[in-house]
């Protein structure tokens, strides 16, 4: 099966960096994950963080450079997760396309119920 391409901003702040929850009724609700989004077609990984930085956050991001790539398997897709070190120019972070959303030391990253594509990236980046 070809995977999904999606992207994750790593956005730091204060010595923590910014989390979101998955909304109920979805896919894997109430885990936590960096935000990010599906790369729709002819959109380009740093487009789609871009406009789902907006949409699902309300935040304008200026998207500097990648920092990772994971592959993982569900049982029923696979996806390839780009992440990128971002800077937010403009907004603070909202609820709009999330349960709610956290800014999180490093350290207590695995603490959280982070969904294992996001936990792969703490282990490759802090």
């Amino acid at each position: 099966m070809d995977p999904i391409q999606v992207t994750a901003a790593i956005i730091e702040r204060d010595g923590a960096v910014l989390i979101a929850r998955r909304p109920p009724g979805g896919r894997h609700p109430g885990s936590w994950e960096f935000p990010g989004g599906k790369v729709e077609p002819g959109e380009s990984p740093r487009e789609c963080l871009a406009r789902e930085m907006e949409e699902e956050m309300g935040i304008a991001v200026v998207v500097a450079e990648e920092l990772a790539r994971v592959r993982h398997s569900y049982p029923d897709l696979a996806i390839d997760l780009l992440a990128f070190r971002c800077e937010i120019v403009e907004g603070e972070p909202a609820d709009i396309g999330c349960d709610a959303h956290a800014w999180v030391e490093p350290d207590f990253l695995a603490d959280c119920d982070l969904l294992p594509p996001d936990r792969e990236l703490v282990r490759i980046l802090l």
